[in-house]
């Protein structure tokens, strides 16, 4: 007896099985590298630094190495020292709410940070964008500017301090 040929080309459908494999998998740690090459920021709370509570900013990529925000004049009290890597975009994801009226918008939890709270972060390409109120000032860090109190700040900043007054 004689085998009959199933007239299935297995050889072209693993071909393009691997080929389709391999492109799906450079796509995905293309995209992971694109994401991740540039790094988190840093940001170091000092509550006793000299001249107030400070707020030490480094993102090596982005050219900013130490940028000092000195919260002028703000009481020490009960602030706590720390560093925070923002790299986890899982600190304020909030469960989907299946509520009619909330459904439509998904809002992201507020966390806490030594002088204050993050109110909001995108992290989907680092360093991404990050927003604080910290002792009763909103702070947010783009790769573009620094924005303070809505207030626009360059990075290149000369003597890299900044002085943010007591409110």
């Amino acid at each position: 007896m004689e085998r009959e040929q199933s007239g299935i080309p297995w050889r072209l459908l693993g071909g393009l099985f691997a080929v389709t494999l391999l492109l799906y998998l450079a796509g995905f740690y293309g995209m992971e590298h694109l994401r991740d090459r540039k790094g988190p920021w840093r940001v170091r709370f000092d509550p006793v630094a000299v001249g107030g509570p400070t707020l030490t900013i480094h993102q090596p990529a982005l050219g900013i190495g130490g940028l000092r925000v000195v919260f002028e004049g703000a009481s020490t009290k009960g602030l706590s020292s720390g560093e925070v890597v923002f790299d986890e975009p899982g600190l304020n994801a909030q469960p989907m709410d299946t509520t009619p009226e909330s459904s439509r918008e998904l809002k992201q939890r507020a966390f806490e940070v030594p002088f204050g709270e993050c109110l909001y972060q995108d992290l989907m390409f680092l360093p991404g964008v990050v927003t604080m109120k910290l002792l009763g000032h909103e702070v947010e860090l783009m790769p573009r500017t620094l924005v303070i109190d809505k207030k626009e700040i360059s990075w290149s900043t000369p003597g890299s301090r900044i002085t943010v007054p007591l409110l």
